[in-house]
């Protein structure tokens, strides 16, 4: 747990905000991480700052926005809850559909693996064994890479992923 979801999970017990503790201490399980992303986030919003400045805000100010969080808790759960029933209905509708309905994401899959598998492991082998291989664009393979992770798993996956490149990046760099 994060150092703002522990900050809040404590802050919740103490003032007997239970559906808070709950989604931010990990008691819906793993599929509860979304809802404790959006727990934490309000929180945040109702205090007007980012997230990592939650812990650096007045105590009091804070046990106001987790006050309030809690009261919007039974909205927040209902909506995640119908986001993981979208979930399932998807699951079961692709299955019903037949192998081949969602055969693309796991072909996609597998073949990605291997191009990345040749590229990074295979390749350089046979390069060192004397067998000269025209590897493949590695902008190329990162541009089908991103095709297919939007494609599978949203805009908003790749979006993260951009922000977490661009976040070590100027880690490296030393301008976090």
């Amino acid at each position: 747990m994060s150092v703002v979801g522990s900050l809040i999970a404590t802050i919740a017990t103490r003032i007997g905000a239970e559906l808070v503790g709950k989604a931010v201490s990990g008691r819906f399980g793993e599929a509860g991480g979304q809802l404790a992303e959006s727990v934490i986030t309000t929180v945040a919003e109702r205090l007007g700052v980012d997230i990592d400045e939650v812990p650096a805000q007045p105590e009091a100010e804070i046990e106001a926005a987790v006050k309030e969080t809690e009261t919007m808790m039974p909205e927040m759960i209902a909506l995640w809850s119908q986001g993981l029933d979208g979930q399932f209905a998807l699951l079961r509708q692709e299955t019903a559909a037949g192998f081949w309905h969602s055969a693309w994401r796991w072909g996609w899959m597998y073949l990605l693996a291997l191009f990345w598998s040749c590229y990074i492991l295979v390749f350089p082998v046979l390069d060192v064994l004397g067998f000269a291989i025209e590897r493949i664009d590695v902008a190329i393979l990162l541009t089908l890479t991103t095709w297919f992770i939007s494609l599978y798993m949203g805009g908003h996956t790749v979006k993260a992923l951009g922000e977490s490149a661009i976040n070590a990046v100027r880690s490296w760099r030393g301008r976090v």
